[in-house]
């Protein structure tokens, strides 16, 4: 028996609100290691938009077991196709909701990307979202 705790069934329900079609990936050019616990989704400095660049909606299915968050997309894991370079080096991606201003996740990519024409950037949702 426990004094108190979070039952399963609240590790669902917390995760519900929290993920949803709601959420976009962006990307960042921020210097590896520099975002921090007190970073913000203002602090993320994101490339231009032009050239295939853009938030992608995660549009997927999400499912919640005891607060453990899964999300499926049919097909390939997210990704960003160039359709030419793009204006800055990215150092990595970030889980974001983009109507409230807020900033769920980030990782530093392990290589920097430089976009050059038909080269992709694929997101592993799992990866970004373990500690």
């Amino acid at each position: 028996m426990a004094t108190e705790g979070t039952p399963h069934q609240g590790l669902e329900y917390i995760a519900s609100r929290t993920y949803g079609s709601h959420l976009s990936l962006v990307c960042y050019t921020n210097a590896a290691d520099s975002l921090s616990d007190s970073s913000t989704y203002a602090s993320l400095t994101q490339p231009a938009t032009a050239n295939g660049y853009a938030p992608i909606t995660l549009d997927g299915t999400w499912s919640f077991t005891n607060g453990t968050v899964t999300y499926l997309k049919a097909g390939a894991n997210p990704r960003w196709t160039a359709t030419g370079t793009w204006g800055a080096t990215v150092n990595g991606m970030a889980m974001v909701d983009i109507a409230n201003g807020k900033l769920l996740h980030f990782r530093d990519n392990a290589v920097p990307f430089v976009a050059a024409n038909l080269k992709k950037l694929e997101a592993d949702i799992t990866t970004l979202v373990s500690p």
